[in-house]
This record gives C-alpha cells, structure tokens and sequence, in this order.
C-alpha cells in the first residue's frame, strides 16, 4: 500500500518528459509543472480553511484558482505546453489579487504584497521579462493606489484583529515565504544546471575548435607541400625543356621554346608564391608581378635599363583569375621585351590593376615603345591572350597611339 501511494506521489511530483528545444524552455516546463502543483496543493489547504473559518464566500475564490490550476495541471502533463499556462495564471492570480485588494475591504490586506511579490516572481520565471515588467507596474500601481486611499481604514481594521484573524494571517505569511522560498530555489536550481550546460557546451566546442584547428593546420601542411611539388615539377619541366631547346638548331622553333619555358616560369612561380603566402590560397598581385618581370628580363638577357612602374590597389587574389592573368602578363610583357625597345633608350612599361566598382576590374598595360607588328595577325601569342581574356569574362581594347595600350575590363575578379 505504501509502495503504491510513493509511486503514484512520484508520478504527480515528476512531470512527464517532452522533447524541448533547449535546456531552458524545458527548466520553465518544470518549474511551471512543480509550481502549479504546489499552488494547487496550497489554495486547495486555503479554500479548506477559509471555508471552515469563514464560510463559502470567502473560500470560493481560492477554490475558483484551484481549479483553474487544476485543468492546466492536468493540460501540462498531456502536451507538455507550458508557456499559455503559466500566462494564464499569472494574469489570474493579478487579477484576483486586484479583486481581493479592492473588492473585500471589510478585511485587513496585510499579506497581498507578499501574493503580488510571488505573482511577479513566477511570471519573471515562467513566461517573460517583458510580461514579468508589465506585472510588476500592474502591482505596483495597484497597492499605491490602494494605500493612498485606504490606508487609515486599513490600521483600523489592522487594530480590531481577532485572534481566528491573526491565525489566517500567520498562515498566509508561512505559505507565502514557502513559496518565494520554493521560486528561488527553483531559479538557483535552474541557473545551476545552465552553468553545467554551458561548461559542457563550452568544453564540446573547445574541443571541436580544437580538432579542426589540427585538421586546418595539417591541411595547411598538405597544401604548402603540394605548392611546392607542383613547383618543383613545373621546374623540372622547365629542365627538360631547355635541354631539349639545345638540340634544336633553327632561330624560330628556339624562340618558340624559349616562349614555352617562360609561361611555364609564370606558373611555377604562382605555386612558389603560393607556398610562401601566408593565405595559401591567394597571393600577393603587386610583387608577384615585379618577380615575374625580373625572371623575364633575366631570361631575355636585356641589356638596357627598363623603367618599369606597377600600381595594384588589389592586395591579393585567389586561385581561379591568377594563372590566366600571369599568362596574359607574360605574353604582353615578353612582347615588350622582345619588339618595343629595340630603338629606344628610355624604355618604360607601365602596369596597373585596380578595382572600379564591386564587380568591375580594369587591368592596364602600357610602354612606350614602338611594337613590331607580328608575322602573322593570329599568331598565338596574341591568340592567347584573347582567349584567357574571355575565360575571365574579360573585354580587350587595344590602342598603339600615342602609346601601345591594353586595357583590359574584368568582372568578379577576386571570386
């Protein structure tokens, strides 16, 4: 028999268990559950002895809360809907409390405070900061109000106590400290599992940041090795072509191998500025160019100064526009080299890179020499060029007066 009466205490005391979406709306339905149990439990024990000390009148409100906790009570334990519940009877018990602070006023008011205080400190817990506010004004006003008008009514009555009066009012003031007693020791209990929560949240995600910092950092090796292979391989290629280029005895087909070996040069040297870079995945414009027309003004073994004058207002680029750029940089600076300057003891190349708008690029290139025309108008240098332009999306203008002039119009460079 009292095997089965804890059980089914256990049952009522332990609320049914639903699926929440975070630790706290699942703390509010527990202490939502537990609160409506103990005032159910509480107003039933007040109508009873209102009832017997009073007589119907005076227990009926109390028995009207019962139950309307009641039905909610047993709404909870079915759903699990918590929120509408606690509103409910938190605008309830306001609005009796209001009924009772001036609707009776042949009794003294000694303790509504302490039923306000609870009401605002449940709604705080239960439903929002906003209703918890709204509450608080609400009682606020109220008690002022009701002071300010009635407070010499109030001693007196306070003065004419009974000793069944005094007695009712003792009990009020013990259920209510129990109350506040229970609510704060509800919110500690609460603050205390969310701080054991957030520790655990806190130590799964240090532990997350940690493994993907190891990942990223092993990647990052991975990468870096990478670059340097392909650098290494393109070198080799590079080898293999210059060797090859030493049995070859006509002048044209060695210029065309040395052309070759110098688009494979600007490749290689992206992949060895790659692996230099701190971002592995973009470089830096600027002084990727100034390399590269060194390493072409060594190959071509130019023997007058060149003035050589590059503005990049784009730091960095990625991957994707950097190999078709250098290869178009590469032909038009070969070019320079190979036809602007035979006559010209004030040689000048000016490059420049920056962006217009968001999604607009304009790359310029410009020298002041005088550019042999090529044997053929589709030779494949130029054909190049024109192709790697469209592959960016790019549109080419080309001007020889007053100076030879391409200018080039790009869109979404930088993706």
């Amino acid at each position: 028999m009292l095997k089965r009466i804890n059980r089914l205490f256990s049952k009522i005391l332990n609320p049914p268990k639903f699926d929440f979406q975070d630790f706290h709306e699942e703390a509010g339905y527990i202490l939502t559950y537990r609160m409506n149990l103990f005032l159910g439990v509480t107003l039933l024990i007040l109508g009873i002895l209102l009832f017997v000390l009073y007589g119907p009148l005076f227990s009926l409100m109390s028995f009207i809360c019962f139950l309307s906790i009641a039905f909610f009570f047993v709404r909870m334990r079915k759903t699990g809907k918590h929120k509408d519940a606690a509103l409910y009877i938190n605008l309830l018990g306001a609005v009796f409390c209001l009924i009772t602070l001036y609707g009776i006023q042949s009794q003294p008011h000694l303790i509504d405070g302490l039923w306000m205080i609870i009401n605002i400190f449940y709604t705080f817990l239960t439903v929002s900061k906003n209703w918890g506010i709204f509450i608080s004004c609400l009682h606020g006003f109220a008690l002022s109000g009701f002071y300010l008008f009635f407070f010499e009514t109030q001693i007196e009555l306070i003065q004419q106590l009974n000793e069944g009066q005094i007695i009712s009012v003792g009990i009020n003031v013990f259920l209510c400290f129990m109350i506040i007693l229970y609510l704060s020791w509800q919110n500690i209990k609460t603050n205390k599992n969310a701080k054991v929560k957030l520790e655990e949240a806190q130590e799964t995600l240090q532990n997350q940041y940690d493994i993907i910092l190891k990942q990223n950092e092993e990647k990052t090796m991975m990468l870096k090795e990478i670059h340097h292979r392909v650098k290494n391989n393109l070198q080799v290629i590079t080898s293999l072509l210059r060797l090859q280029s030493r049995e070859l005895e006509h002048v044209e087909a060695i210029s065309k191998f040395k052309e070759t070996i110098n688009r494979v040069i600007a490749m290689s040297l992206i992949h060895e500025k790659m692996y230099q870079s701190e971002e592995l995945a973009k470089i830096d414009m600027e002084e990727y160019f100034k390399s590269l027309a060194r390493d072409l003004m060594s190959s071509y073994h130019i023997g007058y100064p060149i003035d050589i004058q590059i503005q990049c207002s784009i730091e960095t680029l990625g991957m994707r526009p950097i190999v078709p750029l250098a290869l178009i940089f590469n032909e038009l600076f070969s070019n320079s080299l190979k036809y602007a300057f035979a006559n010209n003891k004030e040689a000048k190349i000016e490059i420049s890179l920056h962006q217009q708008t968001k999604n607009e690029f304009q790359l310029i290139y410009q020298n002041n020499g005088t550019w042999k025309k090529p044997s053929r108008p589709d030779s494949f240098g130029l054909e190049l060029i024109k192709t790697l332009t469209e592959q960016l999306e790019g549109k080419l203008t080309f001007t020889q007066t007053p100076q030879t002039r391409y200018e080039f119009q790009f869109l979404d460079l930088d993706n």
